[in-house]
């Protein structure tokens, strides 16, 4: 007896002791407009640690609550209603009941002028996909699009527009997940308004086919898609842009856009010459933007530091002040009921560009070095037209078929005259050389696509059928006159002098098929077989005419005329396996495929016919973190075939001192890859990482063997070699400083690489290495001033293992403050300064260091509709146009046009359907 009352009491004990420890949380949650309880509204308990949801409660009809059955210890607590703004706040619980103080809701449409909540959801991430919340990231009236994201914690964009996000760069840009001008990311970017966005999206856009069967080809782009408001769906709206400084520039610009619930028109005109194009980043390298201070490593081995210059300097051979007229039209619509999709837009463009440069360069071949100076001029015109359309169309609830088409067709003509000198370490000269060129080249192009899909009954069973056919057409007629004196000692011993037409016809069409059918096999567990049958054909005729005795260019010249053909025939079969799991998903697969070439030398009637088989590993896996974050680890190996230029066994003497030859015995090369990738984001503390790490190694690599004279020609042709590789990482912490109000991130980077090249009989190998670190530290008050510092540092270091004077080893600086200040409510004063400097070393002894310093002053009218500005460009009057380049055995310098100090004043007007900007719908 005594033992069964001793049980009892014990059972007794522990009831009343955890009795004593449950702990409970009520409370009310209330409209603070119309004072009454807000029935339905969610109230949940995040774990303080790691936001993590804990338990919930829906609050009643009276807008009650109780939460039963907690542990002690420190919450969030979060109350959200779909007609309500979110509030949070941290709770500690320690005792057996807490009673919260009234929640009160504040209605959404009360905050269209004032942000009451200031610890919103601003970023989310869904698997593969971080969402960042638009109206949480704070920009001026009127920014753009491409305003908003330099504020996404993880996402850069350089001066150029070029986008890079979670260390990788931005292929599309989507406007409610459909392409918008078709694959340009910059028409939205830097056309759209801000104010419009309601969410900014950034994921691995996986191809079409890829997307449907689930499982991953390797085809994938990183890519941003703006969700819009819905409000920016109701009308039309707009921002129209005209500057002058009544004298020398002008940049004028207009976008219209013209939406209807699913259907979207726009229309977009640019016209300016103050290289501020409005193009996309890649489209203003090749008319004239300028590029950032970024490394840059071909698979030769070239080795490009792009810089210089401020927002609107010029590259290279491509140097100059350009102007520019840019149009563009865009219609897309879904129709009975989303069922049919249509998309398509039109672009065209004009750009005139003058070019002036000087460029120094020192050769090192052996133990011995000879240095040149030239001076280049010219003037470019080039028209570029593109249609795009794509139309899809779900047939019924089984089957859908899609069909994309593009097509481009550009014409260019130029003239560029060069003036080089030639002398060897005794500063005697080798070569004097002058040559002018002239050209006019028209190219054509149309990618066509179908791709049909079907679902079986059985769930996650699929076949799709996915068809191209592509061609290009190419024409180019050129003239070169060229005079070389060469020099033994610095004394004259021979002239050369070249005068000669070419014509170049250039013809490539290509069809594909892929075949991919996908099997559940067990729970969670997925089989894909694929097929892919390709053909392709690519034709070059080139034929090089002198002038007969009537001063015509009807004398072919044999030894540079050749007409080549190119077939490649492709059978790839492949399968693969994947496992889909909640948490975590991983795929392993492979593929071989079967090419048969053949080199058809029509000028000397020697077919040649080879065959290689390749396999194609894959791997991939991704773990979902707590949280918001995830960890992915790829592996792929893809093979890349040589171009008909590396192959067509003929001399490209269009630079009498460098001319190329083509190598038949080319081999194709493969590549194998590997990266990983790690990223979270605490929502609640606002802080998070992205970072990764990317290598790679090539086999039978595309390398460049050059011999070079003691005239200071070189000659050089493509060949395989091994040893090729690359690593490098990327990383990005950013946290908010809560107290002070000032968002920090910082991170490290690095890239190394090992390239093979071969010098007069000698192989080199050139080691390449950059290790760098960004900083950015910004404080902004809504409405009143954004303030931000970027500095960034970085070692380059360069190493010739035939040649030690053909290594470089040097510091780079850079060091970017913008200011912006809001003041008497209608006026906006921005600055901006952009330091630069590189480091001076034997092999680049000029120095190189300056500041470009613009700044504005603005004043809105009407109700922030008119914006009235004026501006100055490069006031200190510093911009320069400067690129360091070094490869296998040569460093360059390279000084080119680009503007420099000028004012301009800018009226710009934002509209819309009802007068106001889009913030005011």
């Amino acid at each position: 007896m005594s033992k069964l009352s001793a049980m009892l009491l014990a059972v007794l004990f522990f009831s009343f002791n955890t009795q004593a420890q449950t702990i409970s949380v009520s409370g009310a949650v209330e409209d603070t407009i119309h004072q009454k309880g807000v029935p339905n509204a969610v109230v949940a308990l995040l774990s303080a640690k790691d936001s993590v949801l804990y338990k919930f409660a829906r609050t009643d009809v009276n807008g009650k609550y109780n939460i039963v059955n907690l542990k002690a210890g420190d919450y969030i607590v979060m109350t959200t209603h779909p007609y309500f703004a979110d509030v949070l706040f941290t709770l500690a619980l320690k005792d057996a009941e807490t009673a919260i103080p009234r929640i009160a809701l504040t209605s959404k449409s009360k905050l269209l002028e004032e942000v009451i909540v200031k610890t919103g959801t601003p970023i989310k991430i869904k698997g593969d996909t971080t969402v960042y919340t638009a109206d949480s990231f704070k920009v001026r009236a009127g920014a753009n699009v491409e305003e908003l994201l330099k504020k996404l914690p993880g996402i850069q964009v350089d001066k150029d527009g070029k986008i890079t996000a979670m260390g990788e760069q931005v292929k599309k840009v989507l406007v409610d997940g459909e392409e918008f001008f078709g694959d340009d990311p910059g028409i939205a970017t830097k056309n759209l308004r801000a104010d419009i966005v309601k969410e900014v999206e950034v994921f691995d856009k996986k191809s079409d086919q890829a997307a449907f069967t689930g499982i991953d080809d390797g085809i994938k782009d990183k890519t941003i898609n703006l969700k819009l408001k819905d409000n920016a769906k109701k009308g039309y709206f707009g921002k129209a842009e005209a500057g002058t400084d009544f004298k020398n520039y002008y940049n004028n610009s207009i976008m219209a856009n013209a939406f209807k619930g699913k259907r979207k028109i726009a229309a977009y005109g640019i016209m300016s010459n103050t290289g501020k194009t409005n193009l996309d980043w890649e489209d203003q390298n090749n008319y004239g933007g300028g590029m950032g201070d970024n490394m840059v490593v071909q698979d030769n081995g070239d080795v490009y530091f792009m810089g210089g210059g401020g927002e609107d300097n010029y590259y290279g051979g491509r140097s100059g002040i350009p102007q520019n007229w840019n149009g563009g039209l865009h219609y897309s619509n879904k129709f009975n009921n989303n069922k049919q999709i249509l998309n398509s837009g039109y672009k065209i463009s004009k750009v005139n560009s003058p070019s002036g440069e000087r460029t120094y360069t020192t050769n090192f071949v052996g133990d011995s070095s000879f240095s040149s100076n030239k001076i280049t001029s010219g003037f470019s015109s080039k028209l570029k037209q593109s249609l795009n359309v794509s139309f899809e169309t779900n047939i019924d609830s089984s089957n859908s078929l899609k069909f994309t088409a593009r097509g481009n067709l550009n014409n260019t003509k130029s003239n560029s005259t060069y003036n080089l000198q030639s002398l060897n370490s005794k500063s005697l000269l080798i070569n004097n050389s002058s040559r002018t060129t002239s050209s006019t080249i028209d190219n054509s192009a149309l990618n066509t696509n179908l791709l049909w899909k079907h679902k079986f009954k059985k769930l996650a069973r699929t076949l799709t059928i996915n068809a191209s056919y592509n061609l290009s057409n190419s024409n180019t007629d050129s003239y070169l006159f060229s005079k070389n004196d060469y020099y033994d000692n610095g004394i004259p011993y021979r002239i050369d002098t070249t005068d000669q037409e070419n014509k170049r016809e250039n013809k490539s069409n290509t069809f594909a098929t892929t075949i991919t059918y996908t099997e559940p096999l067990v729970k969670d567990f997925f089989m894909s077989l694929t097929y892919n049958y390709s053909n392709s054909s690519n034709s070059n005729n080139r034929f090089t005419y002198e002038q007969d005795i009537n001063q015509k260019y009807t004398v072919r010249i044999d030894s540079l005329s050749n007409s080549f053909l190119f077939k490649q025939v492709n059978n790839r079969p492949g399968i693969s396996f994947r496992v889909v799991k909640k948490k975590y998903n991983y795929s392993i697969g492979t593929s071989v495929s079967f090419n048969h070439f053949e080199q058809n030398n029509r000028s000397t009637n020697l077919l040649r016919k080879y065959n290689f088989t390749n396999f194609f590993p894959n791997a991939s896996y991704y773990k979902k973190l707590s949280g918001y974050g995830g960890i992915r680890v790829n592996y792929n190996g893809s093979s890349n075939a040589p171009t008909l230029d590396q192959l067509q066994p003929i001399v490209d003497n269009s630079d009498p001192l460098y001319q190329y030859v083509g190598n038949p015995d080319l081999k194709q090369s493969f590549r194998h890859n590997v990266n990983l990738n790690y990223n979270f984001y605490n929502v609640l503390k606002e802080k998070g990482m992205w970072a990764g790490v990317y290598g790679g190694f090539t086999q039978n690599a595309f390398v460049n063997q050059s011999i070079i004279d003691n005239t200071g020609k070189t000659t050089s042709k493509t060949v395989n070699a091994n040893g090729n590789y690359n690593f490098g990482l990327y990383s990005d912490y950013n946290f908010k400083w809560k107290k002070p109000n000032i968002r920090i991130s910082f991170g490290p980077n690095a890239n190394i690489s090992r390239n093979i090249t071969f010098i007069n009989g000698q192989k080199a190998v050139n080691t390449n290495t950059n290790y760098g670190f960004q900083f950015g530290i910004s404080k902004q008050k809504e409405k009143k001033y954004d303030i931000s510092l970027n500095p960034e540092v970085s070692w380059v270091k360069a190493k010739n293992s035939i040649s030690s004077s053909a290594s470089a080893n040097y510091w780079q600086v850079g060091i970017r403050g913008d200011v912006e200040i809001t003041f008497l409510k209608k006026f906006r004063f921005e600055t901006d300064a952009n330091f630069k400097a590189k480091q001076k070393n034997p092999n680049f002894p000029a120095k190189n260091q300056y500041t470009i310093w613009n700044a504005s002053l603005s004043r809105f009218l009407f109700k922030e509709v008119l914006e009235a500005s004026v501006s100055v460009n490069d006031i200190l009057n510093e911009n320069r146009g400067y690129d360091r380049t070094f490869n296998d055995y040569r460093f360059t310098e390279t000084y080119y046009n680009t503007l420099k100090r000028f004012w301009m004043v800018t009226l710009t007007w934002n509209f819309s359907k009802n007068g106001k900007p889009a913030s005011d719908f």
